[in-house]
């Protein structure tokens, strides 16, 4: 049985690798999105965007103010990715929002987001009230705050999920619902 399997994995790695075959397999290029691009979008993938960029701009805020506080390691680390992915997909929402020939905010009215349970932002004071907090009680209050944080972008997700019809953006709905979801967990697991 030992020879058979051996064999086996033999053969499927000779075949895997295109051996005798003359040709290369091409290095991987990047990561493969089954996503296809469009133009097409409707109010609420705008309403989405204007959300969700404001909102990722104050977890950025928030997320920055681990870098040089005295939180553990993993939370620093946490933060650190937030951070990235974040950067990225604020890029990419305000390109989007470019090629659709829409504006990159939405209008300072207070009623706009009443219809969806309001505005789903961290208040600028919460996040002067983190800055603020003594040594000893920042990383609680930095985890609270950030769960609460990530909890409004899953909120935010669900609207896109819902009623957006541009595949990108719910695409990212769909990443930022799983993703903030998991960070939500995580975020709780250290807290205990």
């Amino acid at each position: 049985m030992r020879r058979l399997t051996t064999a086996l994995v033999g053969l499927l790695l000779v075949a895997g690798c295109g051996i005798g075959s003359g040709s290369e397999v091409p290095a991987p290029t990047g990561p493969v999105s089954t996503v296809v691009e469009t133009n097409e979008f409707n109010p609420v993938d705008v309403m989405f965007l204007h959300m969700a960029v404001p909102h990722h701009k104050s977890g950025l805020e928030i997320v920055k103010l681990a870098k040089d506080r005295p939180v553990r390691a993993d939370i620093k680390n946490l933060a650190s990715a937030i951070e990235v992915t974040q950067l990225s997909e604020v890029d990419s929402m305000l390109k989007w929002l470019h090629d659709w020939n829409q504006p990159e905010s939405a209008d300072d009215d207070p009623q706009l987001h009443a219809g969806h349970g309001g505005d789903h932002s961290t208040s600028p004071e919460a996040i002067a009230a983190l800055a603020r907090a003594e040594s000893g009680d920042f990383e609680k209050e930095f985890l609270n705050v950030l769960i609460a944080h990530q909890h409004n972008a899953v909120e935010i997700a669900k609207l896109e999920r819902e009623g957006g019809v541009n595949p990108q953006a719910k695409a990212l709905a769909e990443r930022i619902f799983h993703s903030r979801t998991g960070q939500i967990s995580q975020m709780l697991g250290y807290l205990e």
